[in-house]
């Protein structure tokens, strides 16, 4: 939170997906996908505590998951929903579960599983999860806490909130808030200390043939936001090395086409995302890298109580600088910039529909 001129000022960034969000693990110092699909469980060895997942799971040792159910039942006897657990990979379709990074990477103190129930109502995933205080605790995941905390939120939050279970995440109704401040899903930027916001546009200085008086035609909007705040956490840093431009969706794995908030699966299947057609948008990394409507990140700035909230759209992290005062504090400075003219929300919460094709 900020303090200008006698008013709180509040902050929030999401993606501009509506589904999925952003999590990062300091151990691996790597960020990952929420709200994503790594495998539909075919098979479970209680005397091996291994879980097949009858395709490609796109896991590697480490990475953090989530067992979500299809429906109303429980997992087999060891492991549980709402919990985060690390996988081991063993081959391409299988996997083992650990309770801590550490276990997992040593390969020890493997999630115990007892039996085989409703084994075919499981799906090894990463759901969006928040906690009542804060997107992201560097203490409990350096800890190798098993609540697994999303670091940035989707488009649409808390919409599509984690539940542990696949049926109630895809039909979630739940209105839009992207901008949230109360102890329940919160989701603003903390230890804030100041927020500059450019807003420009570009011109054209036209003469036509017959006025002696030109006139300037716009080319584009201009958007610059810069973030000064005290460094909690590795977030910003890596997102800016790993996912500066958000996170782009597909309509399968061969990239072949973007598919707008994920939308073709969703209707069909009422599946979460397949990891395989979610990829983090680092510019470079993609194979579709004009913007497109699910481009970059969504920042919402409360500029007054209850009253106005400004939504800037589509923008991009372009600079990342780390800033060591006199007096030990570490600040660091997060500029995003975007192209999209901002819009200014009466009700509080932040404009959350997405980007239409033409202001891109």
């Amino acid at each position: 939170m900020v303090y200008f001129l006698g008013r709180d000022v509040h902050a929030s960034i999401t993606t501009e997906h509506s589904f999925c969000g952003i999590s990062i693990l300091p151990q691996q110092q790597k960020v990952y996908v929420d709200n994503v699909l790594h495998g539909q469980v075919s098979e479970v060895t209680t005397g091996t505590d291994q879980i097949d997942c009858g395709a490609a799971h796109g896991l590697v040792t480490g990475d953090p998951v989530q067992i979500t159910m299809d429906a109303a039942t429980t997992p087999s006897a060891g492991l549980a929903v709402n919990r985060r657990y690390f996988a081991v990979r063993v081959d391409d379709d299988s996997l083992k579960l650990t309770d801590t990074y550490a276990d997992a990477i040593a390969g020890s103190n493997i999630v115990n599983i007892t039996d085989q129930a409703n084994k075919a109502d499981m799906n090894i995933t990463r759901e969006l999860f928040g906690d009542s205080d804060s997107v992201y605790t560097a203490a409990a995941a350096a800890a190798g806490s098993n609540t697994h905390h999303t670091s940035i939120f989707n488009r649409n939050w808390p919409q599509y909130d984690g539940t542990g279970r696949v049926d109630t995440i895809g039909g979630d109704s739940t209105t839009p808030v992207p901008l949230k401040k109360t102890s329940t899903d919160k989701n603003v930027i903390s230890d804030l200390t100041a927020i500059d916001v450019t807003v420009a546009k570009m011109d054209e200085d036209l003469a036509l043939i017959g006025l002696r008086t030109g006139f300037k035609a716009t080319v584009k909007n201009e958007c610059t936001v810069v973030l000064t705040r005290k460094k909690t956490s590795p977030l910003f840093e890596l997102l800016f090395n790993q996912a500066r431009c958000g996170v782009m969706t597909y309509t399968n794995a061969t990239d072949g086409v973007v598919d707008l908030d994920n939308a073709t699966p969703l209707a069909a299947t009422m599946k979460l995302p397949a990891h395989g057609a979610v990829q983090l948008n680092n510019s470079s990394n993609v194979t579709h890298t004009t913007p497109t409507r699910n481009f970059g990140y969504r920042m919402h700035i409360e500029l007054k109580e209850s009253s106005e909230t400004m939504t800037l759209q589509n923008l991009c992290i372009t600079d990342y600088a780390v800033n060591i005062t006199a007096d030990g504090v570490t600040e660091e400075t997060i500029t995003l910039y975007g192209f999209v003219q901002p819009k200014i929300d009466a009700a509080n919460g932040g404009y959350a529909t997405a980007t239409s094709a033409g202001d891109l």
